[in-house]
């Protein structure tokens, strides 16, 4: 009972953290008013904040107390018609990715695209793209159909770039037609990125194409503004 009652605390501080209950350099609240608040044991929310000392989410100085750390930002540089995986890219700023499948289905073709893709049916991927557990990424892909249509069968829960290259025969990757924009989190993202109504949000429109210049899939992503930046 105790683990399951330290990993909410953990997670309900977490919350506070990335909402911005807690400002980024704060100093939490005393080991007794935490206590008090949570009604929990010195041992249980001692579990809970040491677990989010160890994700980067609070700093412990010797002598003044916890304070919140300015979490690690996931760098992503921008160049003419790059593409790089979400897996590539946080290995690269040293960070641990892992992925949630949130939908695979059929479905039309986003209406924004269809003036390139036509009115045809695709494979819609959704994951949910984390770093060190924090959600960064609300991935929306749509796959060009029949090409892909295997595609469903592989673990996603990785790179989706890595099994295009390995078993569809891609060998470059580049995008075509992208834009990059901020929104404001509705109450749906908020609810997958856990973030704040509100919240900015970048958007990222892409189509992205093979070596042949074919299309492989179109892309929707909002990206959490406080854990990603973009350098061009």
């Amino acid at each position: 009972m105790s683990e399951v009652l330290y990993k909410k605390i953990r997670e309900d501080l977490k919350a506070k953290i990335t909402q911005g209950f807690y400002s980024q350099g704060s100093k939490l609240p005393s080991e007794t008013k935490l206590q008090a608040y949570y009604q929990v044991s010195r041992v249980t929310l001692r579990n809970a904040v040491d677990g989010l000392v160890k994700e980067g989410f609070i700093e412990r100085v010797q002598g003044k107390g916890s304070f919140i750390r300015k979490p690690h930002k996931v760098n992503r540089l921008i160049r003419e018609s790059s593409v790089e995986s979400f897996t590539k890219v946080a290995h690269a700023n040293g960070l641990e990715p892992s992925f949630e499948i949130l939908k695979i289905d059929q479905v039309n073709c986003p209406k924004q695209f269809q003036g390139k893709i036509g009115k045809s049916i695709m494979l819609y991927i959704q994951r949910l793209c984390k770093v060190d557990g924090d959600p960064i990424m609300w991935e929306n892909n749509y796959y060009v159909l029949p090409r892909f249509e295997q595609l469903s069968n592989y673990n996603l829960e990785g790179s989706i770039y890595s099994i295009l290259q390995k078993h569809f025969g891609i060998k470059n990757l580049y995008s075509d037609d992208t834009t990059l924009s901020m929104s404001p989190s509705n109450l749906k993202n908020s609810k997958i990125l856990n973030r704040t109504i509100g919240f900015p949000l970048f958007k990222l429109e892409t189509i992205v194409r093979d070596e042949n210049k074919d299309i492989v899939h179109a892309g929707i992503q909002y990206i959490v503004s406080d854990r990603y930046q973009f350098k061009i």
